[in-house]
């Protein structure tokens, strides 16, 4: 590990305050201009808006009062309105659509068949992979904390079709085992699988799963058939390279994205449903990969001392030296000897071989470390240096390069990487759902609620009577509360 005891350079402090400005910015003001072709996957950039707060506003449920805690960027009121928002988006055939502007009106469905398609409107079957899974985050991530006995996680996902969701995702699988991002009906061919081959579809998948599908057996209420996650495991485990990592097969250039989705939708498949967010040895994980060692081998090899590149000649564009060239190796290893000890401050993860530095690939590799037991294996010192000092911004957030200006999926994944890491300040996050820990105990319990509705359960007499109390009266009567415990 590199030494951090070098006084000339005192550690990079993170400026919660300054990144919480930036997110606030992001979430309350139009976002600049290049953003404009995002538009069709707005939910995806609400995620990482709404991520990035709750990792930096910390382990909210923390009991402390030497504690001094922010008030919440997002407050109570605006969780309706945003929930409504994202649960707008849901589609009746299942899963969330990515942008509002694919949205049909909701009476062109009443005549349409979610299982067969009979009637399909040309908007029917908008929904996709990516946005599903997103809009389930930001559901948990938006639950109303402020409810007593866990009412708010609890209710997080009311209006979520589990079953249909479910239904939808067992028909984006291919025979072969691997998903697809959107389904399309096709008159007498049936359901058309679109999206390409990626590894990121088969962790997505993996993720709604687990979020959604819960313990019911079949023959009760509210079960659905599983997808096939012997398939499914093959498929990825299919995918590993000769030389340990994971890419679309394993035939292709792997790519740390590709290993960490590998890594995390494995262990995703045996993850128990309660109490999950202690790390938990996969079965099929780490019995399945049959080169453990070279996997590890490769993600540990991402790493990279970064060393400041020279300035751009008086005849050279900057801009264009900066896309091509954000790092520089010495021509021998025998030459970092001689380099200055502030050369060796900083070390920078690239996604493969040869490739130059990005924020967001010590996050993937950070990551995919962290699922497999590892961590330790980031040089996680000259890390933090790296993203503090190299590519947090000015004004808040983290570029995707050096130099470069902040943007809401670099900023989010940088501070996904300081906090698996356990940087002071932010919350806890868990490195296999990509959300805080304190959120991935909301989805346990707002999943429970689905399946205890899928099975037919009641609200309970008490729960009916509270109901009846505040539509009656507005409030909850004292006697109602003290009868809820």
């Amino acid at each position: 590990m590199t030494d951090t005891s070098n006084t000339e350079h005192p550690e990079p402090m993170l400026d919660i305050d300054r990144h919480l400005k930036y997110w606030k910015m992001c979430l309350q003001a139009p976002l600049p201009i290049h953003y404009l072709s995002n538009e069709g996957v707005r939910m995806t950039l609400a995620y990482f808006i709404v991520n990035s707060i709750r990792i930096l506003e910390g382990d909210r449920d923390v009991k402390s009062s030497s504690l001094k805690r922010r008030p919440p960027l997002i407050p109570p009121q605006d969780h309706r309105r945003l929930r409504q928002w994202i649960l707008s988006h849901q589609q009746p055939g299942g899963g969330f659509a990515p942008s509002s502007t694919l949205l049909s009106p909701s009476q062109g469905y009443q005549s349409w068949e979610a299982e067969t398609g009979a009637e399909e409107r040309e908007g029917a079957g908008l929904a996709n992979l990516p946005a599903t899974l997103f809009a389930l985050q930001l559901l948990a991530l938006l639950a109303d904390e402020d409810d007593d006995d866990d009412g708010g996680a609890r209710s997080a996902f009311d209006g979520v079709d589990r079953v249909q969701t479910l239904r939808w995702l067992r028909r984006l699988q291919r025979p072969d085992g691997s998903f697809g991002e959107v389904l399309k009906l096709l008159p007498g061919k049936g359901w058309f699988v679109g999206g390409g081959y990626d590894m990121r579809y088969c962790y997505i998948a993996a993720s709604i799963r687990w979020m959604l599908r819960g313990d019911v057996k079949e023959g009760e209420e509210g079960w659905v058939e599983d997808f096939d996650t012997q398939g499914l495991a093959r498929y990825i485990l299919g995918s590993q390279t000769y030389d340990g990592g994971f890419a679309g097969s394993s035939q292709e250039e792997p790519h740390a994205g590709y290993a960490y989705c590998a890594i995390a939708a494995l262990s995703l498949l045996d993850r128990p449903l309660t109490n999950s967010t202690a790390f938990h040895p996969s079965t099929i994980l780490h019995s399945g990969v049959r080169n453990m060692s070279g996997l590890i081998h490769w993600l540990a090899s991402r790493q990279f001392v970064y060393l400041e590149p020279p300035p751009p000649a008086e005849d050279e564009d900057e801009d264009e030296y900066e896309d091509e060239d954000n790092f520089v190796l010495p021509a021998l290893p025998a030459d970092l000897a001689e380099a200055p000890s502030t050369a060796l401050r900083h070390v920078a993860c690239n996604g493969r071989c040869n490739k130059v530095a990005d924020t967001c690939y010590t996050w993937w590799v950070g990551a995919a470390l962290a699922n497999l037991g590892h961590k330790e294996l980031l040089d996680w010192a000259p890390s933090r240096r790296f993203l503090l000092e190299r590519m947090a911004h000015r004004i808040g957030g983290f570029s995707k390069h050096p130099g470069g200006p902040p943007d809401v999926y670099h900023g989010c994944f940088g501070l996904a990487a300081l906090a698996v890491m356990g940087e002071p300040g932010l919350a806890e996050f868990d490195s296999a759902l990509a959300v805080p820990v304190a959120t991935v105990r909301v989805i346990e319990k707002a999943r429970e609620a689905l399946v205890d509705k899928g099975r037919g359960k009641g609200k309970g007499l008490v729960q009916g009577v509270m109901d009846m109390g505040l539509t009656m009266r507005g409030s909850k009567p004292a006697w109602l509360r003290a009868a809820r415990g």
